[in-house]
């Protein structure tokens, strides 16, 4: 009997439900949508999914594996919701509580989004985003809530769960929390009047390689380099696993595969910089296979053009606008931080402009808000004697930005003519109804007109919403 008992006691024990990281107390979950929720339990298991905003109760039954997931419908914005998990075989209940039933963002990149609101203690780069003690005082927001993805790299496998627990948007909490991500939720939040859920998973110093799962790069000969030159035995002793191409895909990216988001917002590329001639076709195949997996109708991404400075090559962000301004994907969308870099550090710590342009993005994209998200992008340029004129999309308002904080029709910074030889002139300029006219006097007839090329630069040409231009190369 005594035996039997335990046997008994077994079985209870081992039928029990576990949940991913991601689902669990405080988890925001996207609105009127069909959400995915999953786990494992043991084999054959039947598991019971109820909410408390719904009487309709879901039954699944795991797989052979014990995996088991189910998609429950969810309701318009509201909060204070939870949801029940029951074991068939024994009757268990697990309870996730204090549920927001809102829009959720992913947050994802290198250490650019990775860095923190407030300086982390030892850290020689992660000095704190400008203005950190007054924004960390308008950060009580219960109906905001924040996930971040532990950080974990592993390039043999893919990993099932991560690490991480969802919390309350507070004063404390976003202290060692993404400034962009942060202030991104909280900017929204404060426009849609609804609840926000965002999911951090960032890692600094991190390539787009190290995000795409091996299958798909195997597949094609643009990777050989990344596989050559970023080997396992040669990045252990530098400490740097995590450049281990498809080492974060494996560790942080898989265990969130699947969870229901409105879409994405990415800050990362400084990393592929010194190669950026392949960088549009590679950020491609991330966001094309990202969107296969994630199993989604749709999953807009919206991506920042990295911010210049002095020892990353400038060309980076001109292959980051191919993917955009080529059209090489649908619902993507590319802001600009050109005129908000650090000549002298890689991370700028003016952390607030980036994350208003990637709130103003997604509101005018994703919400119907009025506003004008892009900046001034070239339509076309055409000769016109001694000078060219440059017309502009996104262009209404159009004026040059003086440090004095003047708006102009001339003083563009940055901005070179060529003529056929090829030879660049800093050129003279001005504003005249909406377009750029450019010219130089030892340029009699040019041909060809570049802004903001350089590895550092601070573009000051922008649209009447404050949008700043983006930079182009015309040959």
């Amino acid at each position: 009997m005594v035996i039997v008992a335990l046997a008994a006691a077994a079985v209870q024990l081992s039928a029990k439900i576990s949940l991913p990281a991601i689902i669990s107390d405080n988890m925001v979950l996207q609105q009127k949508s069909e959400v995915k929720l999953w786990g494992w339990a043991d084999p054959g298991e039947e598991v019971k999914v109820s909410s408390s905003w719904s009487r309709k109760v879901y039954s699944v039954q795991a797989d052979a594996d014990g995996k088991w997931s189910v998609y429950v419908k969810t309701p318009r914005h509201c909060a204070g919701q939870e949801l029940k998990f029951l074991s068939g075989s024994n009757g268990e209940e697990t309870t996730v509580e204090n549920i927001l039933i809102g829009e959720v963002w992913l947050a994802s990149g290198q250490s650019n989004i990775e860095f923190w609101t407030t300086p982390k203690k030892g850290s020689a780069w992660m000095t704190g985003m400008e203005g950190w003690e007054e924004q960390i005082e308008d950060a009580e927001y219960p109906n905001v809530h924040l996930f971040k993805v532990g950080e974990c790299w592993d390039h043999t496998a893919p990993h099932e769960d991560c690490k991480g627990q969802w919390v309350v948007c507070s004063k404390e909490t976003v202290q060692n929390y993404s400034a962009v991500a942060f202030l991104f939720a909280r900017e929204l939040h404060k426009a849609l009047e609804q609840p926000v859920g965002v999911i951090l998973c960032a890692v600094g110093g991190t390539h787009a390689e190290s995000w795409i799962r091996d299958e798909v790069m195997r597949k094609d000969t643009i990777y050989n380099r990344v596989y050559r030159n970023y080997t396992p035995d040669k990045m252990a002793p530098k400490g740097y696993l995590h450049k281990v191409p498809s080492a974060v895909w494996n560790g942080m990216v898989n265990p969130i595969v699947g969870y229901t988001i409105k879409g994405n917002i990415w800050y990362q590329a400084e990393s592929n910089a010194w190669r950026a001639e392949d960088y549009a076709p590679i950020f491609v195949d991330l966001v094309e296979d990202w969107r296969l997996l994630w199993g989604q109708e749709r999953l807009p991404f919206y991506y920042m053009q990295v911010a210049p400075y002095s020892q990353l090559p400038g060309k980076i962000r001109m292959e980051q606008a191919k993917v955009w301004e080529g059209r090489m994907l649908e619902d993507i969308g590319m802001v600009t931080a050109i005129d908000a870099g650090d000549s002298l550090d890689i991370h700028p710590r003016n952390k607030l402009v980036p994350a208003r342009r990637f709130t103003d993005v997604v509101l005018a994209n994703e919400y119907n808000g009025k506003i004008e998200c892009y900046g001034p992008v070239v339509k076309s340029v055409a000769s016109r004697g001694n000078e060219l004129v440059v017309r502009f999309d996104h262009a209404k308002g159009l004026h040059a930005l003086l440090p004095s904080g003047e708006r102009s029709s001339v003083g563009v910074a940055y901005i070179h003519v060529a003529g056929s030889d090829g030879v660049y002139y800093p050129a003279f300029s001005r504003i005249e109804a909406g377009s750029l006219i450019v010219w130089h006097p030892d340029v009699k007839k040019p041909v060809k007109v570049k802004y903001c090329t350089e590895d550092y630069c601070r573009g000051n040409i922008y649209n009447g919403a404050g949008q700043p231009a983006y930079p182009f190369e015309i040959k």
